[in-house]
């Protein structure tokens, strides 16, 4: 496949996004309580990309490309709500998760956390649909794991070479149990377990609905649920000020319609592995973005685990990448 830079650069951008919105939510929970926050997020997002993502008005190519059950589901059907609604549970927990979890850790700690949910999907796949993971799907998530027990380390000072061994994953979780967890770090690792749950989901609900359409029910679903939940498992806060107003700005308009609209229109003119490589850069952002923002940075222990999450991921897509080049 020729390099098309002008996706690649449009692709960097949606990971520039991206990475901002960590920010983003972080300077709206000032003046927002957090399920509050996603109630209102997605509920503003369904309704500005309601003429966007219902516009019937398609190519032949895209015709072509539906299936019968894309072509003959309309928004109203009860494939389309179920489908729609399931993913709207999984993309609930994994914002909900991550919001929450910002509250109380740092942007650059949530944004690596989150970004590791990309090595849960194939274990999740294999629970819900049967599809094994490869070998390099097990090795990456060994890799993550160990990436996660340095990004969560409880312990500070200085690194020792044993803490480089595969054990240490142990005695951190040893230490965890016993309360030893960052609270935001332990909603925000359920967020990114739920955002595979709705990922895997999400990949399912497209091959029988309307993308459009299934997107819009969920953002519908997330929003209103959220809002529910809001009174139930929070004292709801909202103060209307020009931070806020900004932050939605950023997180509903650039978040979810400017990148979403940027990723379905450019990623296919890329390789699977060249768009992974380049949404590799979202934590990265994030972590700038949030030094700069509310000057948080990174510790050793951090950076060194921020590392072997970035490597786990990389590892499972290049293994499997390798892999089918031998077949061919």
């Amino acid at each position: 496949m020729q390099r098309d830079l002008r996706a690649e650069g449009l692709l960097v951008l949606t990971a520039l996004i991206w990475g901002g919105t960590f920010a983003a939510i972080k300077w709206a929970l000032i003046d927002i309580s957090p399920m509050l926050l996603v109630g209102i997020r997605f509920l503003l997002a369904a309704f500005l990309a309601w003429p966007l993502l219902l516009r019937r008005e398609v190519s032949a190519d895209q015709v072509e490309s539906m299936t019968d059950s894309q072509k003959t589901h309309s928004l109203f059907s009860r494939t389309t709500w179920l489908w729609g609604s399931l993913i709207g549970l999984g993309m609930l927990a994994g914002y909900a998760g991550q919001t929450i979890g910002l509250k109380y850790t740092t942007v650059a700690r949530s944004g690596f956390i989150t970004y590791s949910f990309a090595l849960y999907v194939p274990f999740l796949q294999f629970l819900i649909i049967g599809k094994r993971p490869g070998v390099g799907n097990l090795l990456g998530l060994f890799v993550v794991i160990l990436g996660l027990s340095f990004i969560t380390d409880p312990q500070v000072g200085a690194i020792r070479a044993g803490d480089f061994s595969p054990l240490r994953v142990w005695r951190v979780a040893a230490e965890l149990s016993r309360g030893g967890w960052n609270k935001g770090d332990l909603f925000t690792f359920g967020g990114a377990v739920g955002y595979a749950f709705y990922v895997v989901l999400l990949d399912r609900a497209t091959r029988i609905c309307h993308p459009g359409e299934v997107t819009l029910v969920q953002m519908f679903v997330c929003g209103i649920l959220a809002l529910a939940l809001s009174p139930l498992v929070e004292s709801p806060v909202l103060v209307v000020s020009w931070r806020l107003a900004g932050a939605l700005f950023y997180l509903v308009v650039l978040g979810s319609i400017v990148a979403l609209a940027l990723m379905n229109w450019f990623q296919r003119r890329l390789s699977p592995l060249r768009a992974v490589l380049i949404y590799s850069l979202e934590p990265v952002f994030a972590a700038f973005i949030g030094w700069t923002m509310f000057g948080t940075g990174m510790s050793v222990r951090e950076s060194i685990g921020a590392f072997f999450i970035l490597s786990g991921i990389l590892v499972s897509d290049l293994w499997d990448f390798i892999r089918r080049s031998h077949r061919t």
